[in-house]
């Protein structure tokens, strides 16, 4: 039996004359889409494929990625997107825990996987590169280019020449299907798998459409795959740009293709600025909104961004997570001119109740909010984020920092969320970052600021900056040592390895 639902009534508004997806000299429209994604679901049928049974998808971004997407909602499976980017040891361990039964990967992963000289040169160029385990319980479905392999597996491009007898469809309107897991970023002795149902996805995307406004004449440019999903079901074409390209490319890229929206976390903005700052321009006139999320947006970064962008360019700076992809968005101007003690998120989107628990974190409920975690049966009524905040008396919500990055020392807590911001300000600095590390001698944790530089500045400045002025920071905060460094990131989205940071501090 085939299933769709309001999900894919929302791709069936999006409209049929544009091409949905621009992949280079890919692209499809929607009328393709559905079709291919029927034809393929039909066929994952009659090879074995039964409701609920989970599948993973190893693949880039693309036309290809889309099809297996739209196709797996229909078969009724659940669909994991594990990030392969996030290290092997890592990427396994999720791997083990969802135990799927069917797997789309790239064709020259598998080859990987069968060939261990090919293996090793890979490794030898690319440590941290993505690796698919050989498992021989896990139907595996080869996409890509034409590849010589001697395991057991399905080419996708012949599952497209089924020519037996479609099922009928069984429309879902409000649709409780958990459909999909994301795992969360960090590295966990249990992988946080967390499980979302068709309805509470649609609903994160009616939310993010109405952020964006009318799509006609909207085009996206994104490297994610969440953000080229939210695209498309937002009837806003996507254009897929190469992330590892340089940032000249992407701008013209983003000239050539008349983009007018830009999703990504801030880290993805940085080189596109050096390269306007060394070419003397500003981002092009057709970027007409900018949303950033997915990471902590600093008035820093955001004042380092203004003049490279046009004065009616929109910032949307959203917070959410991977439980419940939309909490709260502030106008990025707005955000520069709050005065607060802490970082500014804005107003919960509507639907979303905020608290504050007795030691500051941040607990919310909503109907976007995730099934559970996928080693849980089910999970409490309100979500604890993990971040400590307080909401102010303009019903804004205020982060001061992370539970777990808390530093604590000579009894003092200390939340580095609270002071980075700041920090970031300071001229001639890219990216601070503040962790601390315990240290048996002295019995206590010492406080390390790890510094990016985007110009020259001494540690004897940044620290007379941090004691004295508008720069000044609380004296249990100062750091006791400023290490000048590239600040390590991890995953497709490039966010701040906090982990990596303290392994490199000797």
């Amino acid at each position: 039996m085939l299933y769709t639902s309001a999900l894919i009534d929302l791709l069936k508004n999006s409209p049929s004359d544009i091409p949905l997806l621009v992949n280079g000299r890919r692209h499809i429209f929607q009328k393709e889409l559905l079709e291919k994604s029927e034809i393929l679901a039909n066929t994952l049928i009659n090879i074995g494929m039964e409701e609920n049974d989970r599948a993973v998808i190893v693949v880039a971004p693309g036309k290809g990625f889309l099809i297996i997407i739209y196709a797996l909602i229909m078969a009724g499976a659940k669909v994991a997107i594990i990030d392969p980017e996030m290290g092997r040891e890592n990427f396994k361990a999720k791997l083990e825990q969802l135990q799927p039964k069917w797997a789309f990967v790239d064709s020259r992963l598998l080859l990987l996987q069968e060939h261990p000289i090919l293996r090793y040169l890979y490794f030898k160029i690319k440590k941290n590169g993505p690796c698919f385990p050989f498992n021989k319980n896990i139907n595996v479905i080869a996409t890509g280019p034409w590849v010589p392999l001697f395991q057991k597996h399905f080419r996708i491009n012949y599952l497209f020449k089924n020519k037996k007898a479609r099922k009928n469809f069984i429309f879902k309107k409000n649709d409780q299907r958990e459909f999909l897991i994301t795992y969360t970023s960090g590295t966990m002795n249990v992988p946080k798998g967390v499980v979302h149902r068709l309805d509470t996805l649609t609903l994160s995307i009616k939310k993010i459409m109405d952020l964006l406004g009318d799509p006609k004449g909207q085009r996206i440019a994104t490297h994610l795959p969440h953000f080229m999903l939210i695209g498309i079901n937002a009837c806003i074409p996507v254009h897929i740009w190469q992330h590892e390209k340089s940032a000249a490319y992407k701008i013209n890229f983003l000239e050539k293709n008349k983009i007018t929206t830009l999703f990504g976390p801030p880290s993805d903005f940085l080189e596109l600025m050096d390269e306007c700052k060394k070419q003397g321009r500003k981002l092009p006139e057709n970027l007409k909104h900018v949303v950033l999320g997915s990471a902590p947006i600093h008035t820093a970064f955001l004042e380092k961004l203004i003049p490279y962008i046009s004065v009616d360019t929109k910032i949307t700076c959203l917070y959410g997570m991977t439980e419940h992809l939309l909490v709260t968005t502030i106008d990025g101007r707005e955000k520069i001119n709050y005065n607060c003690l802490g970082d500014v998120l804005g107003k919960p989107v509507s639907g979303v109740e905020l608290k504050i628990a007795q030691d500051g974190e941040i607990l919310l409920r909503s109907p976007q909010l995730y099934s559970r975690y996928l080693h849980l049966p089910d999970r409490k009524g309100w979500h604890q984020t993990g971040d400590i905040g307080f909401i102010d008396n303009n019903g804004y919500l205020i982060l001061t920092g992370r539970k777990k990055d808390m530093i604590i020392r000579r009894n003092t807590n200390i939340y580095p969320g609270l002071y980075e911001p700041t920090i970031n300000k300071i001229k001639g600095i890219k990216t601070a970052v503040m962790v601390g590390k315990y240290h048996e001698n002295i019995h206590d944790e010492k406080i390390y600021l790890i510094v990016e530089k985007e110009e020259d500045i001494s540690k004897k400045i940044i620290l007379q900056q941090l004691e004295y002025g508008k720069y000044a920071i609380d004296k249990e905060a100062l750091p006791d040592e400023i290490i000048f460094k590239k600040i390590p990131r991890k995953g497709r989205q490039d966010k701040i390895d906090r982990k990596a940071i303290v392994a490199l501090i000797d």
